[in-house]
């Protein structure tokens, strides 16, 4: 017979006694089962029971669904998820990046080194200078005329070298002439002396031969101190060359200096680059020396001061390459290459470091300016001075599993490890080892 499914009692019949079937006789007739092979329809049984036309029960899809689930969620998933903290694993670690950076260039304080009137400015705000290219001048005018007094002092002392060297040649040839006159003169106080022995002279012609030879003498005392003091001005060398000369040396500088201030009245770009702040700059304003009026940033070569954590530093070394985005331009790259690490921490520069020995302490990860250089052959035309960046540096560090579980493979380590060989060991094998 088919099965039929067991309707609920109604609600007044629920507490009449229940009724077994093989107590009651069997009433129904029996009719022949048919198939649902003979009536074309499907079984009910088998969809909506579970059960075969035979009345056996078929096995249900949901337990092997629940297999599959706990399968993929325990199995499956957690496989993926230690695969991807391995690949991360191995493959992180080698980029050091940091977004505090920013772009650096050359500033040059526009300073005038003479003091004078503003009058003619020859640039603008934000002009392109090369090197070379005119600023503004102060007026030139009292630095000419500097420069004209001191070539009038400089001829002058030519004339004076000129002079002293002709005076020392001179004295020179009076004092020999003077020294003769000298010996003679002594020759006749001796001959008269020896005369006024005889008898054939007077004591008045020997008094005379006497006075002419003290004069004699003090002429030749005189022209020496002259000869002396002409050669002093020589700096005791008769010989003694015009570029050599002291009075000729001052003169001469007197005059590059005022050449100097005449030339610095005139300035110009010393670097190629932007100017900037020109408005601080006006016609007619005295400027004295050393006040700045205005800056040129340089534009040719920019570089990168970023500043990494210290614990980033481990693998970081000069030459690295270098990836350089800056945030005011998104979606383009610079290349560049470590160019040099500070000595320092920002800290250990600031206008009060830090100091840790009293007081509660609290530790900060300190961070370390390093030098970024742009790769030849970048175009940097486009960034500005202080531009916030972002860079990573590629250290090519290389991780592995020997470093996730702790164990150094390097070669230092593994020589440690292994037991060193004496003599007494190579000579004597151990039994187990020999054959």
């Amino acid at each position: 017979m088919s099965d039929a499914r067991r309707e609920p009692a109604p609600s007044h019949l629920a507490d009449q006694p229940e009724t077994h079937p093989e107590a009651m006789p069997d009433t129904t007739e029996t009719k022949p089962e048919t198939t649902a092979a003979e009536t074309g329809k499907p079984d009910p049984g088998n969809t909506q029971t579970g059960k075969s036309p035979a009345g056996q029960p078929q096995p249900n899809a949901k337990p092997k669904a629940k297999k599959g689930r706990r399968f993929l969620l325990f199995i499956v998933l957690p496989a993926l998820a230690a695969a991807g903290g391995l690949f991360a694993y191995l493959h992180g670690g080698r980029y050091v990046s940091t977004d505090n950076a920013y772009v650096g260039a050359q500033k040059v304080l526009i300073t005038p080194e003479v003091s004078g009137r503003v009058t003619r400015i020859s640039v603008q705000e934000g002009q392109q200078l090369k090197v070379g290219d005119e600023l503004f001048e102060i007026d030139p005018a009292p630095y000419r005329i500097a420069v004209e007094s001191a070539e009038a002092k400089l001829a002058q002392v030519k004339t004076e070298f000129a002079t002293v060297k002709d005076n020392l040649n001179s004295l020179t040839r009076l004092g020999e002439l003077a020294r003769q006159t000298v010996a003679l003169r002594q020759a006749d106080v001796a001959r008269k002396t020896e005369l006024l022995n005889n008898r054939t002279a007077s004591r008045a012609d020997v008094d005379s031969s006497e006075i002419a030879l003290t004069a004699a003498r003090n002429q030749v005392e005189q022209i020496e101190q002259q000869r002396v003091a002409a050669l002093n001005q020589l700096t005791g060398n008769p010989d003694l060359q015009l570029d050599q000369y002291p009075p000729y040396i001052d003169a001469t500088a007197t005059l590059d200096r005022a050449r100097r201030d005449l030339t610095l009245s005139h300035l110009t770009a010393p670097i190629a680059g932007t100017a900037t702040q020109v408005s601080s700059i006006q016609m007619g304003r005295y400027l004295s020396a050393g006040s700045a009026v205005f800056s040129i940033v340089e534009s040719d070569k920019p570089w990168v001061d970023a500043n990494p954590k210290e614990t980033d530093l481990t693998y970081l070394k000069p030459g690295q390459e270098v990836t350089i985005t800056v945030d005011a331009y998104p979606g383009r790259e610079w290349r560049g290459s470590l160019a040099s690490i500070s000595p320092g921490t920002g800290a250990q520069f600031s206008i009060l470091p830090a100091q840790n020995a009293s007081g509660n302490w609290v530790k900060v990860v300190q961070r370390v300016p390093v030098r970024i250089e742009f790769a030849p052959g970048e175009d940097t035309t486009q960034l500005r001075a202080g531009m916030s960046a972002n860079v990573d540096i590629d250290t090519k560090r290389e991780r592995s599993l020997a470093h996730l579980f702790g164990i150094d493979m390097s070669a230092s380590a593994l020589a440690s490890q292994l037991p060193s060989l004496s003599p007494n060991a190579a000579a004597n094998p151990s039994p187990g080892l020999s054959h």
